[in-house]
């Protein structure tokens, strides 16, 4: 087995959107995914929990395309960030990892890369035994969550992800925001992390080319991310 690696392509919300849970959903071997997507330009994703008649009412969406994510968490803005997708799939070792343990190692794989690169991080605490625990997430880098990545001082959060667990494996969506990071290497910082995400799984990295029905075969899961009704009520026809 491999981690197989997707080739980096930028588009559109509903594009990506769609490339991720198009992979999801054809996920039948025990092989991890990872890849690396841009995009055509500045654009919001928010949460799949998320009720529209909130976000909608959101200063920051105003100017900007949004689209409902397969995964959960809060509003993430997107075009100046570093944006990836992971996926373990039910067969294989690392699917058995607990949420928020995949969670850490995730971040602290992130966090060590930067260290690596002269950036030094932290990841937030758990909330302790008797703290309130918040809901599900409004803006998701003004509030971060237990074992997000943070500035070294714990004040600013730089990176965060969302998951979506079914029958078929684990859906990572994950994004790193660097406006805090001057003059990052970011083909070193790249090839880094999946050396990390390599170690993560065990498995040797696989790159591959997008298969030739892939534009075909996505139509479908772009069109349903491109609706209204998805993007409102988290449903498709």
């Amino acid at each position: 087995m491999s981690l197989i690696i997707y080739p980096y392509i930028a588009e559109s919300g509903p594009e990506n959107m769609a490339s991720d849970y198009y992979l999801f959903q054809q996920t039948i071997q025990n092989e991890p995914v990872f890849r690396h997507y841009g995009w055509q330009q500045e654009e919001i994703t928010f949460g799949y929990g998320q009720k529209w008649s909130w976000v909608s009412e959101q200063e920051e969406i105003k100017s900007k395309k949004i689209t409902r994510r397969p995964t959960g968490g809060g509003i993430v803005s997107h075009g100046h960030d570093w944006t990836y997708m992971f996926i373990l799939p039910q067969g294989h070792n690392s699917f058995t990892i607990p949420a928020l343990d995949l969670y850490e190692r995730i971040h602290s794989s992130i966090g060590a890369v930067l260290l690596n690169l002269g950036h030094e991080t932290s990841l937030k605490p758990c909330p302790q035994a008797g703290e309130k625990k918040a809901g599900i997430p409004g803006n998701c880098f003004l509030e971060p969550v237990g074992r997000d990545l943070m500035s070294k001082n714990g004040i600013k959060k730089l990176a965060g992800a969302a998951m979506k667990r079914t029958k078929k494996g684990i859906l990572v969506q994950g994004t790193i925001e660097l406006s805090g990071f001057l003059n990052l290497d970011l083909n070193e910082f790249g090839d880094s992390f999946i050396n990390e995400i390599k170690n993560l799984v065990c498995e040797d990295a696989k790159e591959t080319d997008w298969p030739t029905s892939f534009t075909t075969e996505r139509v479908p899961y772009v069109e349903q991310f491109s609706s209204i009704s998805w993007k409102e009520k988290r449903k498709y026809p």
